[in-house]
């Protein structure tokens, strides 16, 4: 009789587990379906769908940093900065060590501050896109940032262009690795 005891309780040990186990997979297929959605309206320029997207994909996964850090660019992308600055910070939190989202965080940090004419501000978190680009995915728009930044002549329209061309591509490696490069 206790050889009974014990094996029903390993059948529902047993069920408990799986059930945990598939729950877990459902919340991982909607972060992960929610993020590539969000991104491929991002791409498309949908900019609002894509923030819907990714935020929901920031909210089933706390954890992560990329989905608010691109809520923050679609939102740089509509003009709303404030709520692309709230979105950034967000992602910010969330960094624990080397992550993919911070020089997206750090490239539209940087043109939020140029645009609201806060200098220092964009200059510090320019330093920081340098910095980290350098090592995380220097492509040909990376050259002219650093120029930018080592003479101190920040030419915003142009900036904005190479550091949205830079990352637009950085983010497409990004998708193709599964958006885990140095996250782990």
């Amino acid at each position: 009789m206790n050889v009974m005891k014990k094996l029903g309780s390993l059948a529902m040990v047993t069920f408990l587990l799986l059930f945990a186990s598939c729950a877990s997979m459902g919340s991982y297929s909607t972060y992960r379906t929610n993020l590539s959605d969000g991104y491929t309206n991002l791409t498309n320029g949908q900019y609002q769908a894509a923030i819907q997207q990714l935020l929901v994909a920031g909210q089933t996964d706390t954890t992560k940093a990329i989905p608010l850090a691109l809520a923050g660019q679609a939102a740089y992308q509509l003009g709303n900065y404030t709520q692309a600055s709230q979105y950034l910070a967000q992602a910010e939190t969330r960094i624990n060590g080397p992550d993919p989202a911070y020089v997206i965080i750090k490239g539209y940090e940087a043109l939020i501050a140029f645009r609201e004419n806060k200098r220092e501000d964009g200059m510090a978190a320019l330093h920081e896109y340098v910095r980290v680009s350098r090592f995380s995915y220097p492509d040909k728009s990376y050259y002219p940032v650093e120029r930018m930044y080592r003479s101190g002549d920040i030419v915003l329209p142009a900036l904005e262009r190479h550091i949205n061309d830079g990352l637009s591509r950085y983010e497409m490696y990004l998708q193709q690795w599964g958006w885990n490069m140095l996250s782990g």
